[in-house]
């Protein structure tokens, strides 16, 4: 009975030693808790806790990407668009994207939706299109405020697609083609003219 305390003994002390030593790697952050309650943010290496009444969850702070759900949005000329975006994004105070909202990646792809909306439904079609690098601008900015209040460092974000739907798309395609003929015809006609330009120097004595 004794051996049987003394081995228990032994076990419970080297338990309680190995979980008070808690090893944080170079890519993460450690969310200490103590009875439930926040203690500190651990940075990497190793820290002593108090056994048995902390957890630590850990964080990987490496980079990680968002892909926005896609969405149709209708412009100010009233023209059906799909858009889809993306963001890059770090975790820099795990104890604000852990412990103010219940998972940080839909409150961040809710508010990059919400965004884009705002973004985008007071341009043209025509104004989304080429104006894709002052709009990526306006929505990384809009993004690195939203991603400061939760802890987050935004590393990129931005369109990745803007296309139009239905008739409208058609539409473009068609006057797109349309370009692209009226050019060949321009060059079918100049090279006619420079073919009867040369005709006309080999003729002339």
């Amino acid at each position: 009975m004794i051996i049987a305390l003394i081995f228990l003994s032994i076990s419970l002390f080297l338990w309680a030693l190995i979980s008070s030593l808690i090893i944080i790697q170079e890519y993460e952050l450690g969310m200490y808790m103590r009875l439930g309650r926040y203690v500190r943010t651990l940075k990497p290496g190793v820290h002593v806790v108090i056994p048995y009444i902390s957890r630590v969850y850990r964080v990987d702070t490496r980079m990680q990407t968002l892909e926005v759900n896609r969405m149709e949005i209708m412009t100010k000329d009233l023209s059906p668009t799909i858009l889809e975006a993306i963001v890059q994004f770090r975790l820099k105070e795990p104890e604000k994207s852990l412990l103010t909202v219940e998972k940080y990646k839909n409150t961040l792809n809710h508010i990059a939706q919400s965004h884009i909306r705002k973004i985008t439904i007071n341009r043209t079609l025509e104004e989304l299109i080429r104006g894709q690098i002052g709009i990526n601008r306006d929505f990384k900015t809009e993004m690195i405020k939203e991603g400061s209040r939760l802890g987050m460092e935004i590393i990129r974000a931005e369109f990745k697609e803007i296309e139009p739907v239905g008739p409208v798309k058609a539409a473009i395609e068609d006057r797109i083609a349309a370009e692209k003929e009226r050019q060949a015809m321009i060059l079918r006609a100049d090279g006619r003219r420079q073919a009867l330009i040369m005709e006309a120097s080999a003729k002339d004595p």
